[in-house]
C-alpha cells in the first residue's frame, strides 16, 4: 500500500510541476485568440526570478526574452528562439534557463543554447531558488559546472520526476518516494498526500492545501479557491496564485497564517515572484505582467522593442 501511495505522489509531481500547475480560471496557455490585426497572440511560458522582483525576466513559449526596462515595462529586444516550445523558466546562478520538450536551454547574450546533460534521455527541471535538472535517476546542478558541464549531484534509487530546491537544501520525488538530498546521500521523507506538487525544498502543493515538507503539516486552502502556480520566498514563506469566481489573487502562507491579496483580474498565471521587500511580479500566459509596489498593483503588457533605425540615404525612387 505504501509503495502505491509513493508511486502516485511521484507520477502526479511529474506532470504537475511543469504543466498542470497552470490550470486556473481563464483560457489555458497557448489558446489565446489571434488579435484583430492578425498578429500571433503573445504566449508566455514562465518567469525567471531575481532578488529584486522588478528585475525578473519573462520568457515566452517560443524563447522570447522580455526584459524589464526599469520603467515598469517588459520588452523583447534579443532576437532569439528555441527549437522547442518552452514550458518553464528559472535561474541558474546569474543565468536564465528554460525547459522545452525535455531539453534544457541556457540564455547567453547572443541567445539560447541547449545544455547536454546525458547522451540520451529527456530532462526535467525543478522549481525553487536554484534550478536543478534530472534525467532518469541522475540529478544535476545547472549553476555548478564540472569540466564545462552541469555537475551531477546524486544518483537516486529510481527515476526522478520532480525537484524542489532552496538556497541550501534539495528535495526530490522519485517513482519510489520523496527524498531530501544531503550531500550525496538521500534521506526519505515521511509519507505525504497522494497528489503532491513540489514547489521548493520546504513546500509542496496538495489538493486541499499546502504541505510543509519539514514537518508534514497541511494548511488548508480557502473554500472556492483553486491554486495554480506557486513559489517559495526568500524568507521561506509560500506564495501562490489562486483563482476563484472573483478572479485571481496572491495567497501567502507565512508562520502558519494565510494572507490573500486580490489582483482584480482574470487569466492564467504562469509565474510568480516575491522578493524580501514584498514586491511581487505575476506573469500571465497572455503576456500581461502584474507588479505590486508601494502603491499597489499595476498591470502592463509585454512588448517588442521598436526596430532599430538604419541611418543613411533613403531608398531611391522613380517618377
Amino acid at each position: 500500500m505504501r509503495s502505491a501511495v509513493l508511486l502516485a505522489i511521484a507520477a502526479t509531481a511529474a506532470t504537475t510541476t511543469i504543466v498542470a500547475s497552470r490550470a486556473q480560471a481563464g483560457p489555458a496557455a497557448g489558446t489565446a485568440k489571434p488579435s484583430a490585426t492578425g498578429t500571433p497572440p503573445t504566449q508566455v511560458a514562465g518567469i525567471a526570478a531575481a532578488d529584486d522582483a522588478r528585475k525578473a525576466v519573462v520568457i515566452g513559449v517560443g524563447g522570447e526574452v522580455y526584459e524589464p526596462d526599469g520603467k515598469g515595462a517588459w520588452v523583447h529586444k534579443l532576437q532569439s528562439s528555441t527549437a522547442d516550445a518552452l514550458v518553464a523558466a528559472g535561474r541558474a546562478g546569474d543565468a536564465v534557463v528554460a525547459l522545452g520538450e525535455g531539453v534544457v536551454y541556457r540564455l547567453a547574450t547572443n541567445g539560447w543554447s541547449a545544455i547536454r546533460l546525458v547522451q540520451h534521455g529527456k530532462a526535467i527541471m525543478g522549481a525553487g531558488a536554484r534550478s536543478l535538472a534530472a534525467v532518469g535517476r541522475q540529478l544535476f546542478a545547472l549553476d555548478q559546472l564540472t569540466g564545462g558541464e552541469p555537475t551531477r549531484l546524486a544518483l537516486a534509487p529510481a527515476n526522478i520526476v520532480a525537484i524542489g530546491a532552496g538556497a541550501k537544501a534539495i528535495v526530490i520525488a522519485t517513482e519510489a518516494g520523496v527524498w531530501r538530498v544531503q550531500g550525496a546521500k538521500l534521506v526519505a521523507l515521511p509519507a505525504s498526500p497522494k497528489r503532491l506538487r513540489i514547489v521548493s525544498d520546504r513546500w509542496a502543493i496538495a489538493d486541499r492545501g499546502a504541505v510543509d515538507l519539514t514537518t508534514g503539516k497541511l494548511t488548508g486552502w480557502p473554500s472556492g479557491l483553486t491554486i495554480g502556480v506557486a513559489a517559495g520566498t526568500p524568507d521561506d514563506a509560500l506564495v501562490a496564485i489562486g483563482a476563484s469566481r472573483a478572479g485571481l489573487e496572491l495567497v501567502t502562507l507565512r508562520g502558519g497564517k494565510l494572507q490573500r491579496d486580490p489582483l482584480e483580474i482574470t487569466g492564467t498565471a504562469v509565474g510568480v515572484v516575491v522578493d524580501r521587500a514584498g514586491r511581487a511580479v505575476v506573469a500571465l500566459s497572455d503576456g500581461r505582467v502584474l507588479l505590486r509596489g508601494k502603491a499597489g498593483w499595476t498591470t502592463t503588457q509585454v512588448t517588442d522593442a521598436a526596430p532599430a533605425e538604419h541611418p543613411g540615404a533613403p531608398p531611391a525612387s522613380s517618377d
